[in-house]
């Protein structure tokens, strides 16, 4: 077997191991909140992104995901309430 002088094993600190594993979900949650229930999963997903920042990990692409999905499902919350609003409107001044 071969022995390596300068080899060194890095582990990694419990902490940082939840900073990761914050971070991942952060993306992940952040990601699935793109495609469905972003008004639920973006707000979790920011909340994983600064439970990983304060644990010394990176999470930019979970809270950035995070916030678009948020940001997407509310406006478009907002257009939904809009057109009910109007087709509402335009209903009650044909006289229907």
């Amino acid at each position: 077997m071969t022995s390596y002088p300068n080899h060194q094993v890095y582990t990694k600190s419990p902490q940082q191991v939840e900073a990761d594993k914050a971070a991942q979900t952060s993306t992940i949650l952040g990601i699935a909140g793109l495609i469905i229930f972003g008004f639920i999963l973006g707000p979790l997903a920011i909340w994983q992104a600064k439970k990983a920042e304060s644990l010394g990990s990176a999470a930019t692409i979970g809270k950035v995901t995070g916030w678009i999905a948020l940001i997407y499902n509310v406006l478009g919350f907002i257009a939904l309430v809009g057109l009910v609003l109007l087709a509402m409107t335009a209903s009650s001044s044909t006289g229907y």
